[in-house]
């Protein structure tokens, strides 16, 4: 992943207790845990989202998940969920045994709710 992305400057990928150590932040927050799925917030420090422009967040679900509530909370702007991956993920498995690729697009759209 580091190679694919060396041209868009640095990834940085760590542990929990290492992401406190970076004083400019994050430009892109993901959580890719399970977290959400319980309804609670990974233990994050309290600087992760300080600069960042975009949280993603691999679950998906009708409204905020905790983690997307701490991202809005700190002024990140930009908050994504994973129904884009989910729909993705089934148009590739659908081309793969079927041998077509349906659109996307209009499934994502009719499945996104508004993330406030």
């Amino acid at each position: 992943m580091a190679d694919e992305s060396a041209g868009c400057g640095p990834l940085i990928v760590s542990g929990y207790a290492e992401l406190a150590d970076l004083a400019e932040g994050y430009d892109v927050v993901v959580n890719a845990t399970s977290a959400s799925l319980r309804g609670e917030m990974p233990p994050l420090p309290g600087n992760v989202f300080r600069g960042a422009e975009l949280a993603y967040e691999l679950a998906y679900g009708k409204g905020l998940t905790p983690f997307l509530q701490a991202a809005r909370a700190e002024g990140v702007v930009k908050l994504a969920d994973g129904v884009g991956m989910l729909v993705e993920q089934a148009a590739e498995a659908f081309a793969w045994w079927r041998g077509v690729r349906p659109g996307t697009a209009q499934v994502i759209a009719e499945l996104t709710v508004p993330l406030r």
